[in-house]
């Protein structure tokens, strides 16, 4: 049974907090407005100062009792449940020699990761399993029973069929009854112009989106030599190739793939995160972390 649980990319994390750029955006636009509309400013917990923290933000009477730095949070910045949508699909299962864990390993540390750090962070998260249609959906809680099933559910998967992620966010979008902070983790090897209805139908609920493009390093750098047979991940053929003959035409497929990939979540104001198998996990994670942490304090 596989363990996708990582303490050293935890324990490099856990500084960081993962919050919705979205959420803040709508409460700071309604700091400037008479009223508040369906934005709670009830205060919510206090949390450890980190560098970059507003001291405005800093509660002195707990200094005053504890010698401390904390910030008041509010409710409308701690409300909003975190949902991973993970790619099961069949090409998620590729390694190539050079890396250490196949795509879909990666994906689910990653998850599984991150869903531990919402959980020292008394905060929901959920998960969703999909390849062409959703096969698990366990919705977003905040225990630590709910946290060992949700690892205990990644351990257990096997692949499944092609991706389709327009027909899988259409489906998951309706279930989502809070605007939720949606992270998707997949190599996105599906149809781009059909997975933008789904992004919109996400962005009509005022979801905040992250998408994770996870990708093997032969996919990105093909450094195949010799004549090679080629299997496509999801049910496309076989090819027998020299592949230096099909290096070029293949890297600029791919580089128009992601260029479309980047542009529709653009267009709704979502972010891409590349996540190469062949990366410090720690590294890329902390790296995500940070900058959002930075965005929001700009906001």
């Amino acid at each position: 049974m596989a363990d996708y649980f990582d303490p050293q990319t935890l324990s490099r994390i856990k500084g960081y907090e993962m919050r919705s750029l979205r959420l803040v955006e709508s409460y700071m636009s309604g700091m400037h407005k008479s009223k508040l509309l369906g934005i709670s400013t009830e205060f919510a917990q206090h949390r450890q100062y980190v560098p970059g923290d507003e001291t405005k933000h800093i509660d002195w009477k707990v200094f005053a009792k504890t010698e401390r730095y904390y910030v008041k949070e509010y409710e409308a910045e701690t409300s909003m449940p975190v949902v991973f949508l993970l790619d099961t699909s069949k090409s998620m299962f590729f390694q190539s020699p050079p890396a250490a864990m196949t795509k879909f390993q990666y994906a689910a540390t990653t998850v599984c990761t991150l869903a531990r750090l919402l959980s020292l962070q008394k905060d929901a998260f959920g998960l969703v399993l999909f390849d062409r249609a959703v096969r698990t959906f366990l919705p977003a809680k905040g225990s630590n029973v709910h946290l060992r099933n949700m690892t205990h559910t990644l351990e257990n998967v096997s692949p499944g069929e092609e991706t389709d992620l327009s027909d899988v966010f259409m489906a998951v979008a309706p279930q989502l009854k809070r605007r939720s902070l949606v992270i998707v983790v997949s190599d996105f090897v599906s149809d781009l112009e059909r997975m933008a209805l789904g992004l919109g139908q996400l962005s009509f609920g005022n979801h905040d989106v992250v998408l994770f493009h996870v990708e093997d390093p032969q996919e990105r750098d093909f450094q195949y030599r010799g004549q090679t047979i080629f299997l496509g991940p999801e049910n496309e053929g076989r090819l027998i190739c020299e592949p230096r003959d099909l290096r070029n035409t293949y890297l600029n497929a791919r580089a128009r793939h992601l260029t479309q990939l980047r542009e529709d979540a653009m267009r709704f104001g979502y972010d891409v995160e590349e996540m190469p198998t062949d990366a410090r996990l720690d590294e890329t994670l902390s790296k995500f972390l940070a900058l959002r942490q930075a965005r929001r304090k700009r906001v």
